[in-house]
């Protein structure tokens, strides 16, 4: 029985793996230009000549008539690139001008310009690069051997991996001096093709893939370096052009096509024009490849959360300088947190400032001596977070020793005479004896106080590293792990800031500005951290019951952050409604881009990318279904209010069927996204246990970004 279900597992597998195998034939020996010609290819002859669609002249004018008025032939001729680059430049320079003096209390006003500004930088920087002396191609020192070795380091890992091996010459690319006839091979059979199942579409978006693919074609684009200038200077125009007219394509479709086209235009320009490169990156980095993720916290709320108040008592039986001493004390102690300024880490020291309290009793014949004590002690240790790691440095301490001899008594006291004499003799011994007693006594609090610290202190430094290095593993899994963390504080603040970007995605634009209270939590998400963790979801491609779909985000979201997440409360109670009930309904999600966010102004756009079954109808093909949902802050709740439901095919040329479509669409969302009344309180886990009570108490959303901040 075991052989037998042994023999068919393999089969299985065999069979899963011709079923890759044929797609990938069929890939390669269909042409690039097919595998890429779909309805989402952005066009690039003439969309450096277009002015994006939201700072055209008639979107400008609902926000400012005048500034329109002034804007608009400006942008046409900068977005023009027919006209010469002196007149794009004066262009820009009066856009420019024109930003600078806007008023930005206009609502509305500060968005546009961000959007203006943005895309000023972006034309500027490429009239600029296409006229670089220096035409020459970059290093020809090729990244594709140690790409294909992480690639097959990969594949030995998983199952069926080497089969995969010979289809995509993987051992012949580790030779520096491969052709570029087996490179440009390779980077067809990397290119998924619509061939392909979903799964295999999915295969082949593994990060090694990606990078293997990206040293590839950046190795071509050196390659093609061998033309007159004349050519060059083509090649170069077509190049830029090629760029812009993807970076405006994804900003008005945050489409994937068009994520990769940016990428893939920005690395070969990179390889094959350097100088042209160098003078277009600062723009590129800093508006469409920045971080997209910003969290800054104050010192008081740090403090808050590492706080932690404790009282000891215990009693005291000991031998001290030939005294038998005994008695009790209690200890209390105070945790807080004192940030440090760093530029290269989050740096703060975690204190620890306490008093003991004792009252005790020394025998030594024959003399009986009480002592009360007040000693005062601070411990610090230093925490740095560089990104990955949260380590602590070497810890200190300082102690304040007080102590009070309250009595002295001998066994002498009841003899007259006698009895005043010993018991003087023995308090001017007590006396003279306080500074070595009180110097033992800091060194036992020093020796007793800072190792427990200390202990204390690595151990939650211990968990939180294992917590933080799972949540990176399972992010580098899928896909979205953050390249790059930068973390940094000042005397009173703490920032962190992340790109979740990979090989063929894009990132964030530029920080807004942000004033952030003494005690609050300062939180800036940009739409490109959402989208492109969205994308290791992996919702592409599947069918999920409509009364399923809040679960499988939940569990997805649990698997890819490591901990458990919940998205709505189970106990709540659900509204009766009037209406006669929908028929069960299926989404069947595109197997591109499913699920897109966009932070328009106050207002978060969703758009689905699925098809509808409904038990008993007819199924509902692929339409691309926008949901607009306000945001904002009223009565201390946070509202979301969803607008008029978009629903638009590509395909569909019968105009009664495909309104019929859309208002059934309608139906069914209307039942679940609807107005909402949220709590803004939320929980945050604190030291000892506890949760932090934090209030959002302001929220915007302007131009791809949320910005929130929490009391």
């Amino acid at each position: 029985m075991n052989t037998t279900r042994s023999t068919a597992h393999k089969v299985r597998n065999a069979l899963g793996m011709l079923s890759i195998a044929t797609a990938m034939l069929l890939a390669s020996i269909t042409s690039t230009g097919t595998l890429r010609a779909t309805q989402d290819e952005p066009p690039v002859a003439n969309a450096a000549k277009l002015v994006p669609e939201d700072i055209r002249e008639e979107a400008l004018e609902k926000v400012d008539a005048a500034f329109a008025a002034s804007a608009g032939p400006q942008l046409r001729v900068l977005f023009n690139n027919e006209e010469s680059a002196d007149a794009r430049r004066s262009a820009a320079a009066e856009l420019t001008n024109l930003a600078d003096q806007a008023d930005q209390s206009t609502p509305g006003m500060a968005s546009a310009v961000s959007r203006l500004r943005r895309r000023i930088a972006l034309i500027e920087a490429t009239v600029n690069a296409g006229e670089v002396q220096d035409l020459s191609a970059g290093s020809t020192t090729s990244n594709v051997p140690s790409a294909a070795q992480a690639a097959i380091d990969w594949l030995n890992s998983v199952g069926n991996g080497q089969l995969w091996l010979d289809y995509l010459h993987l051992n012949d690319l580790l030779d520096e001096g491969v052709s570029a006839d087996v490179l440009k091979k390779v980077s067809e059979n990397l290119t998924p093709a619509e061939t392909m199942e979903d799964s295999q579409r999915s295969f082949m978006q593994r990060p090694q893939f990606l990078k293997l693919k990206a040293a590839i074609d950046s190795t071509l684009a050196t390659g093609s370096a061998d033309s007159g200038e004349e050519a060059a200077r083509a090649e170069l125009k077509q190049m830029l052009d090629h760029l812009v007219a993807s970076t405006l394509a994804y900003e008005a479709r945050q489409l994937s096509v068009d994520a990769d086209a940016v990428r893939s235009a920005y690395r070969a320009l990179r390889s094959r024009f350097p100088a042209a490169y160098a003078v277009i990156s600062p723009v590129m980095v800093n508006h469409y490849f920045n971080h997209n993720l910003h969290i800054t916290v104050s010192e008081n709320l740090l403090s808050r959360l590492v706080s932690d108040y404790r009282s000891e008592s215990g009693c005291i039986a000991d031998c001290i300088m030939g005294a038998w001493v005994t008695g009790s004390q209690v200890t209390s102690v105070n945790v807080t947190a004192d940030i440090i300024p760093s530029s290269n880490s989050a740096a703060f020291r975690i204190q620890a400032d306490g008093n003991t309290r004792s009252d005790t009793i020394a025998r030594k014949d024959p003399a009986t001596v009480r002592t009360l004590g007040n000693h005062f002690f601070h411990t610090a240790k230093p925490v740095y977070f560089n990104g990955h790691d949260v380590y602590g440095g070497p810890g200190s301490i300082d102690v304040n020793v007080n102590s009070q001899t309250v009595a002295v008594n001998t066994k002498y006291d009841g003899i007259p005479l006698i009895g005043g004499i010993i018991r003087n003799i023995a308090r001017k011994e007590v006396a003279k004896s306080k500074g070595q007693s009180e110097a033992l006594t800091r060194d036992r609090l020093r020796d007793e106080a800072l190792p427990k610290f200390e202990t204390e202190v690595d151990n939650q430094l211990a968990e939180l590293n294992d917590t933080l290095h799972k949540t990176l593993s399972s992010l580098e899994r899928k896909g979205v792990a953050p390249e790059s963390i930068s973390a940094r504080s000042s005397s009173n603040q703490i920032a962190v800031s992340s790109r979740t970007m990979n090989v063929n995605r894009v990132g964030g634009s530029t920080q807004p500005p942000m004033l952030l209270s003494s005690s609050g939590l300062a939180l800036q998400v940009h739409e490109t951290a959402l989208n492109n963790t969205i994308d290791a979801l992996e919702f592409n491609g599947r069918s999920i019951p409509e009364d399923q779909v809040a679960s499988e985000l939940e569990s997805a979201l649990s698997e890819l952050l490591q901990r458990d997440i919940k998205l709505s409360k189970d106990d709540k109670p659900k509204e009766e409604s009037t209406e006669e009930p929908e028929p069960p309904t299926t989404f069947v999600f595109s197997s591109t881009d499913p699920i897109r966010a966009h932070f328009g102004e106050d207002e978060i756009i969703l758009v689905l990318r699925a098809g509808v079954n409904q038990e008993g109808k007819d199924p509902i093909p692929e339409q691309i279904i926008t949901v607009p949902i306000s945001v904002s802050l009223q009565g201390g709740k946070l509202i979301l209010e969803p607008g008029t439901f978009g629903v638009a095919s590509v395909e569909e040329t019968n105009r009664a069927r495909q309104i019929g479509r859309a208002n059934q669409i309608r139906r069914v969302l209307g039942r679940t996204i609807v107005r909402r009344e949220l709590d803004t309180t939320f929980d945050l886990q604190g030291s000892a246990d506890r949760a932090l009570m934090l209030t959002l108490s302001y929220i915007r959303i302007s131009d791809g970004w949320v910005t929130a901040e929490l009391q």
